[in-house]
């Protein structure tokens, strides 16, 4: 397990800003990084493309909980949306498996927190070499082409 090596993958996000953030499906989140690429599927993704998928989360500001992954919707859509323009300053992922946690300027602080051990991936990170870091299950991790992303 090198740890190095999955940090080496998203070294060069940090410094984007956050844009089109989303509430998706359940509690899945996506926000998008970087350039907007040209529309696929009637949707505009950026560069980097982060999608918060098997995992619970929490949003913090400033030491303090402003939402959390189970709150209401409507709770939910109102606390990511602060997120919106803010700049990645820095991101840890802790092992065996996987939280992380992403920190935006003004003390903002996204927290994940892995749930499943054996069989759905936490999270995953559309890079624009056309590869995606895939965490989880469990203490598993990838780079690999997108197109070979099963989800």
């Amino acid at each position: 397990m090198n740890i190095d090596k999955i940090k080496s993958k998203f070294n060069s996000l940090l410094g984007q800003k956050a844009w089109n953030v989303s509430l998706g499906v359940g509690s899945f989140l996506t926000l998008e990084f970087g350039k907007p690429l040209p529309e696929k599927h009637g949707t505009v993704y950026g560069e980097w493309h982060l999608w918060v998928y098997c995992c619970a989360w929490r949003l913090e500001e400033a030491g303090k909980v402003l939402v959390a992954s189970e709150d209401e919707r409507s709770k939910i859509q109102s606390a990511i949306m602060r997120l919106e323009g803010l700049t990645l300053q820095f991101l840890e992922i802790q092992p065996p498996i996987w939280d992380t946690v992403f920190t935006f300027e003004n003390e903002f602080i996204l927290k994940l927190f892995s749930v499943h051990s054996e069989e759905y991936e936490h999270w995953m990170l559309f890079a624009p070499d056309g590869n995606v870091l895939t965490l989880g299950p469990g203490s598993e991790w990838s780079y690999e082409s997108s197109t070979d992303i099963k989800v």
